[in-house]
């Protein structure tokens, strides 16, 4: 609907409608419009006046009251507040204004509508509202104001002669303000006796704030509470409103009263540790006394109570505690022990504190102790803490142990332990700990015995092991590396080095002595046959081992027995063993020998040897009583089994010159199959006589010389000792047999430089033994030895030099050379054949060595060809060279065990002749053969043969067979034919030569017909194998 506002202007649009400002309820209370802003139309003041329109009449505020029922125009106490502060509030109010602004919240709070803040906040802090303070009238917030009932606001007003309680004027508003006492809680007003304390607390604190509050306003203050307590009237609210102020004078200055103190008797030990806040008596005299009670409601600590805390919270840590009473330090451990883990920084205050009366002075808590009779005595040893003063202590502390010790008092053995410990290592480094030191910890040692007190393991093992007792030799050691000295350790000493404890004037004196049991206590060695460890590190024997006496050797041995004891049966010290295995102290037959140089003789030994056949100990020096250290003498290296001495026997053998001992020390080491570790334990007795000889190597002897041959080389064993040792000393001593090649090959060489001829025998014994052991070994060895080989020299043998011998490999060529040349330049074999020494093994030995074949070393000339002879090449079997003589041969090689011919070997000669070149001539074939000697000499020889093989050109030469020449011609023929054959096939073997001659002779005048063969064989028992068979199957297969 268009309005008119004030202003004549028409409006559509707007948020609200407020009436006219004339007369109305809101320019009354608040005078301007403060809605304009948030789009409120104030209507004009026509609306209020009366009219006549379309003939109807309208009353004055007629129209008004339509545009409130159909616009929402409204007024104070209706209209919504806006959201501003109302300037006109901040002034008193009339009781109308005042009432209507009650009935206007009202209103609000009635529809539930929202109080804008700032609109609130504007009526809460104007002083519109009248209240009565002390029977005046003034204008005071809602925020300020009271409404009680008459009756408190007077009791309250009497009692308090500080603050007056803004109460609201009743006389002036009447009773209407009790109708609207929901609307005054909104606005601020405050109703209940809580609030009213409260309001004269903060005041009271304003004042003590600004340091207004007097003497006696403190006291008006007291009174106040005891006139409430006295009235029955509650008191926290106003206690709690004021106990936080500081306006209370104390000795450290104004404080609140919570927290604050009433000194009296109770406190009189704090106050000397503490800055407690004390009310200031003197300013505030006696009369204080008199409030206790309303002292103690605000918080004051009426009495000690057990206040440890408050004790320490304020403890002086500046102050001077060198001064503190029993009772004062007594307090301070009743606090320590109260507060627990909360009385850490007390603890930390004190430690650093020079608060503990002692014996010398006030100390550190650290530096002193609590006397203990018992134990004591350990922390006199180096005099380093201080005992507190029994005056000071009494017997109060002793309540207080625990106390005690967490400020770092030492008040049980357990920390007197460790701090001894501290002290002893501080001592041990600086190497301070003198005579009185040790008599005085010896002593306390002796004490303590006994007691339950006992050395923490720590606190032993450091007593034990750090290096802090003198010893004689001017260095400290730890007490289990000292001994002390006794008489027990006289015999050992000459032989030995020991730590035994300085017992000089200069050191610790005799007095040491009479510790013995607390130095043992300690680790000392104060025992003999506790020492032996001593013994093994510190033995140090003399240069003159003579200086040695029995005496201490024994007593040496019983340390052993005692290190076995104490340690592993069958293991010593290395370092011990290393000295005595290098020192030549043990006394022996013969001189002086290290231990395992040594053995000990029993009746075992006396089975084989005699005492002195050996490295045996003196038992004459010694005693019998050496043998009841057997097995400590093993242990040192002693030997003492049979079985296990031959080494040292054998090392003792060469300084023995009698051959009944030799053999008796041979056999024992026989008995127990001895093997030397090295050349140098191979020596072999060769005796002359009973009592003299030589010791001579075993590579200059052998076992056996079935020959004789080296008799003047080699010692022979067999001619000196009996079958049993002969084998021990080839087993043992590696001594051979029989000479060896090389042996061998050294005995010809001086043979061949001696010049002279040697034996038959010697020389069939020389090259049996080659034959027997000939491999590829001997083979090298002789052919780089041997410059000369054998030549037949009639009952003799001559040597020349190999280059100008030779082996008859083809006879016809032999039968030339020998008859031509003197001496023989044909290498030497035995004839008859031997069984021992074949004559084709020795000819292949030769062969081996470099002596040449006489075939393959001569030269030749055919002569004949020289003068126009012809040869004419013609078919083997037109010269009688076919089937029926390859059988013939083959039966006589297959049948002569002797000749021992395989089938392979037998083709093998046959082979030979079917590779034959045949040549024939019309007269007989004469040839030249040269043979160049390394003189520089040239032997030539003529042959002139109706039959030829040369052997290197696999030629044959016969002269024409005229089979018209009578029988004359055939046997010649036959006979050369025959010779020739047989010497080719068997030219290694001359013992069977002939008689295969002679059956060639037979079947070649039987023209080798097959038939007359088979049966000339079957005669001679001849005979042919399947192998045999095949091979002429293959050689003639057309025949």
């Amino acid at each position: 609907m268009p309005l008119v506002d004030n202003y004549g202007r028409v409006a559509i649009t707007k948020s609200g409608v407020l009436v006219p400002a004339r007369g109305s309820n809101w320019v009354g209370l608040i005078g301007s419009n403060p809605w304009r802003q948030e789009g409120f139309l104030e209507l004009g003041e026509d609306y209020l006046l009366s009219g006549f329109f379309a003939g109807v009449k309208t009353p004055e505020k007629g129209l008004l009251k339509f545009l409130e029922t159909h616009v929402g125009a409204s007024d104070i106490p209706y209209v919504s507040p806006p959201n501003a502060a109302i300037p006109t509030i901040s002034a008193p109010l009339t009781k109308k204004n005042a009432v209507l602004l009650l009935q206007w919240i009202h209103n609000l709070k009635c529809k539930g509508i929202r109080i804008p803040e700032k609109f609130l906040t504007s009526i809460k802090e104007g002083s519109w509202l009248r209240v009565s303070i002390s029977g005046c009238s003034c204008y005071r917030p809602p925020s300020q104001s009271f409404l009680l009932t008459s009756s408190l606001g007077t009791l309250l007003q009497s009692g308090s002669v500080l603050v007056d309680i803004p109460l609201i004027d009743e006389n002036f508003y009447g009773e209407t303000m009790n109708e609207f006492k929901e609307e005054l809680k909104t606005m601020g007003v405050m109703f209940e006796y809580k609030e009213a304390c409260e309001f004269i607390g903060k005041r009271l604190m304003s004042l003590a704030d600004s340091s207004n509050l007097t003497r006696n306003n403190v006291f008006s203050i007291l009174n106040f509470i005891k006139f409430l307590r006295e009235n029955y009237l509650p008191l926290d609210s106003f206690i709690q409103s004021i106990s936080g102020g500081r306006w209370l004078r104390t000795l450290r200055g104004d404080r609140s009263p919570d927290g604050s103190v009433l000194f009296d008797d109770e406190w009189k030990a704090a106050s000397q540790v503490s800055d407690i806040p004390f009310i200031d008596q003197e300013f505030y005299g006696g009369e204080i006394l008199c409030f206790k009670t309303e002292l103690k409601l605000l918080g004051v600590i009426i009495g000690f109570n057990k206040n440890y805390q408050l004790v320490v919270n304020c403890f002086n840590s500046s102050a001077n505690l060198s001064s503190l009473t029993e009772e004062a330090f007594t307090l301070i451990l009743r606090c320590i022990r109260s507060l627990g883990n909360s009385s850490g920084e007390l603890i930390r205050c004190l430690k650093e504190k020079k608060c503990i009366k002692t014996n010398r002075g006030y100390k550190f808590p650290r530096e002193t102790f609590l006397y203990s009779p018992e134990w004591s005595c350990l922390l006199h040893v180096f005099n380093s803490l201080s005992q507190i003063d029994e005056n000071f202590s009494g017997t109060s502390l002793l309540l207080y142990k625990n106390e005690l010790k967490q400020l770092g008092i030492v008040v049980a053995f357990e920390e007197a332990a460790k701090v001894f410990a501290r002290e002893f290592e501080q001592h041990v480094l600086s190497l301070s700990i003198r005579k009185e030191n040790l008599l005085l910890f010896l002593e306390c040692c002796r004490k303590l015995k006994g007691t339950p007190y006992k050395f923490p393991s720590g606190l032993k093992q450091t007593i034990r092991e750090k290096k802090w007792l003198r010893s004689c030799f001017g260095d400290y050691r730890s007490p289990k590396e000292c001994i002390l000295f006794g008489p027990d350790w006289e015999l050992i000493s000459p032989i030995t080095l020991l730590p035994f404890i300085d017992e000089s004037e200069s050191c610790y004196g005799k007095n040491i002595y009479d510790y013995k049991n607390e130095l043992k206590g300690v680790g000392v060695v104060t025992e003999f046959h506790e020492g032996a460890k001593f013994v093994a590190s510190g033995i140090r024997f003399p240069s003159n081992p003579s200086t040695v006496t029995s005496e201490s050797v024994l007593c040496l041995l019983e340390c052993t027995r005692n290190m076995q004891q104490q340690g592993k049966k069958d293991s010593l010290p290395d370092a011990f063993l290393k000295r005595v295995h290098s020192h030549e102290w043990l006394k022996r037959y013969a001189g002086y020998r290290t231990p395992d140089n040594c053995c000990l003789f029993d009746s075992k030994w006396g089975s084989f040897l005699n005492q002195k056949d050996g490295p045996f100990i003196d038992e004459g020096f010694y005693g019998s009583g050496i043998s009841s250290y057997r097995e400590e003498l093993h242990a040192l290296g002693v030997t003492l089994n049979v079985e296990n001495g031959c080494r040292l026997i054998a090392g003792y053998l060469s300084s023995h010159s009698n051959f009944a001992t030799i053999v008796r020390i041979y056999r024992y080491l026989s008995e127990f199959k001895w093997e030397p570790d090295c050349d140098s334990a191979k020596v072999i007795w060769i005796p002359n006589g009973k009592e003299d000889g030589e010791w001579v190597s075993p590579k200059e002897c052998v076992i056996h010389d079935k020959d004789g041959l080296f008799g003047a080389k080699l010692n022979v064993l067999e001619k000196y000792y009996d079958l049993r040792l002969l084998s021990f000393f080839s087993s043992a001593l590696d001594v051979k047999s029989h000479p060896s090649i090389g042996d061998y090959c050294q005995l010809w060489k001086e043979w061949e430089n001696s010049g002279r001829k040697i034996t038959l025998a010697n020389c069939c014994a020389f090259w049996a033994y080659i034959a027997e052991h000939w491999s590829s070994k001997a083979e090298k060895t002789l052919a780089e030895s041997l410059v000369k080989v054998p030549v037949d020299a009639g009952s003799e043998i001559s040597l020349l030099r190999k280059c100008d011998v030779f082996i008859a490999d083809d006879l016809q060529l032999k039968d030339l050379f020998e008859k031509s040349s003197s001496p023989s330049i044909f290498v030497w074999y035995p004839q008859p054949n031997l069984s021992y020494l074949p004559r084709r093994k020795l000819l292949e030995i030769y062969r081996k060595i470099g002596v040449r074949n006489i075939s393959e070393s001569v030269q030749k000339q055919e002569i004949s060809l020289l003068v126009g002879m012809q040869l004419k090449p013609v078919n083997p079997k037109e010269v009688l060279i076919g089937r029926g003589l390859f059988k013939l041969i083959l039966g006589f090689l297959a049948a002569k065990p002797s000749l021992k011919v395989e089938a392979e070997r037998r083709h093998e000669s046959m082979e030979k002749l079917l590779r034959l070149s045949i040549y024939e001539a019309a007269a007989p074939v004469e040839i030249s053969y040269s043979l160049p000697l390394s003189s520089g000499d040239t032997v030539i020889v003529k042959a002139c043969r109706m039959v030829r093989w040369e052997k290197e050109s696999s030629k044959l030469f016969t002269q024409k067979l005229e089979r018209t020449g009578g029988h004359k011609k055939l046997i010649e023929y036959a006979t050369y034919f025959a010779e020739v054959i047989s010497k080719g096939v068997l030219w290694e073997d001359e013992d069977h030569m002939f008689e295969l001659c002679e059956l060639i002779k037979l079947g070649c005048l039987l023209d080798f017909n097959e038939e007359a063969i088979g049966f000339l064989m079957k005669t001679k028992n001849l005979q042919i194998f399947k192998e045999d068979e095949e091979f002429l199957a293959s050689a003639f297969p057309l025949d």
